[in-house]
């Protein structure tokens, strides 16, 4: 079995089970900084008062997100952040979400990135 199993949720449904939490957006020449997911529509998510279109985005990040680490570790290559290393939670129909630990983050982050951001993925063998 394929270790990327997609279920089928896409990225609007993974976010609608993030409604009312902070989540933080980020696109060529744009950082949204925290902010409360108000709203998931059809097409676009509502934070504050302002819409964003969900899969235009590099990353978006989860917070407050219970931290299951117990997916493969994995080597994940992006069009606009070259390769790095990260634990695979899920993969959705039209995304990916990851756990990755970047320097200079505090902690692990909760990351979901659109597919069409995706040039590769490869599991890390151990």
């Amino acid at each position: 079995m394929s270790f990327l199993h997609t279920t089928r949720m896409d990225l609007l449904e993974r976010l609608t089970l993030h409604l009312k939490q902070d989540i933080a957006l980020q696109a060529e020449d744009f950082d949204s900084g925290a902010g409360v997911l108000n709203q998931v529509g059809k097409r676009f998510i509502r934070m504050g008062e302002r819409y964003f279109v969900p899969g235009s985005m590099q990353e978006i990040v989860l917070f407050d997100v219970q931290k299951k680490g117990s997916g493969p570790r994995v080597n994940v290559q992006t069009a606009y952040a070259g390769t790095f290393k990260a634990v695979l939670l899920r993969t959705g129909t039209d995304f990916v979400e990851l756990l990755v630990n970047r320097t200079e983050e505090e902690e692990e982050l909760v990351v979901l990135i659109p597919l069409s951001r995706i040039v590769g993925i490869e599991r890390v063998k151990s």
